[in-house]
Formats: C-alpha cells, sequence, structure tokens
C-alpha cells in the first residue's frame, strides 16, 4: 500500500473547516492582548511588541495545525480558513467579551477609587500643610 500525497476533496474539506475553528482560539489569544491594552496603558513599542509576541503564536498554531492535521503540509487555504474563523469570533463573541471585561475593569476601578478615597484626602490634606509650613518658613529666610 502506497502512501497518498494529497489530499481528497474530503479531506481538504474538513482540514479547511478545522483551520476556522482554529481561528476561535486565536481569537481568544488576540483578546488576551486587546483585554491588556484596556487594562493597562501601552505605549507604542509595547503594542509592537504585544504583536510581535501575536505574530510568532499564530505562527506556531498554524504549524502545528499542519503538523498535527495535515501530515506536516502546508496550504494557503488554512491561513484563510483561521482568517475567517477569527474574523467571526472578532465580531461577534469577541466585541462581547471586551465589552464585558471593560465594564467589570471599571467598576472595579470605582471601588477602589472609593476605597482608597479617604486615604487619598487625608493624604491631601497632610501634603497641603506641609506645603504651607514649608513655604511659610523659606519665607522668613
Amino acid at each position: 500500500m502506497e502512501l497518498e500525497t494529497f489530499f481528497t476533496a474530503t479531506e481538504q474539506t474538513r482540514l479547511f473547516l478545522l483551520s476556522c475553528l482554529l481561528g476561535i482560539p486565536i481569537g481568544i489569544v488576540f483578546d488576551i492582548f486587546r483585554v491588556l491594552r484596556a487594562i493597562i496603558p501601552h505605549n507604542k513599542i509595547m503594542v509592537a511588541l504585544e504583536d510581535i509576541i501575536f505574530m510568532f503564536l499564530y505562527a506556531s498554531f498554524v504549524m502545528c495545525f499542519s503538523i498535527v492535521a495535515s501530515r506536516g503540509e502546508f496550504r494557503f487555504f488554512y491561513v484563510v480558513g483561521n482568517f475567517l474563523g477569527f474574523t467571526v469570533y472578532f465580531f461577534s463573541i469577541g466585541n462581547l467579551v471586551l465589552t464585558v471585561i471593560r465594564n467589570i475593569t471599571l467598576f472595579i476601578h470605582k471601588v477602589i477609587g472609593k476605597a482608597f478615597s479617604p486615604i487619598v484626602k487625608q493624604n491631601s490634606l497632610i501634603c497641603a500643610k506641609i506645603k504651607v509650613k514649608f513655604v511659610e518658613r523659606f519665607k522668613k529666610n
């Protein structure tokens, strides 16, 4: 029995659908980076580094998919399927997830702000008194 060197139409369809499904975890990884950017402000260098890390992760996903699902053969329709699955995830569940996480983050920020507001007010009063004493002391000289 000889080893087949090509994929039948059925196998290619299955691989395309699997690559579409692989777009979902790729979207989840992308959402992790989006959440980090929403929670922690980033400068351009950090955004660029995160994008490079994401591209390496995506390349790893595609390489592993090619090795495991298709005997190590890479086909362009894997990328098309990944992009299609990612796009569907991004514009459906991905936006919902990011909205929920942003709302949770804002809520936590408000709670922490209210919890620490007495400390901040007290600290501001102490700083104001120190400033007045400091200015008075140096005006005498």
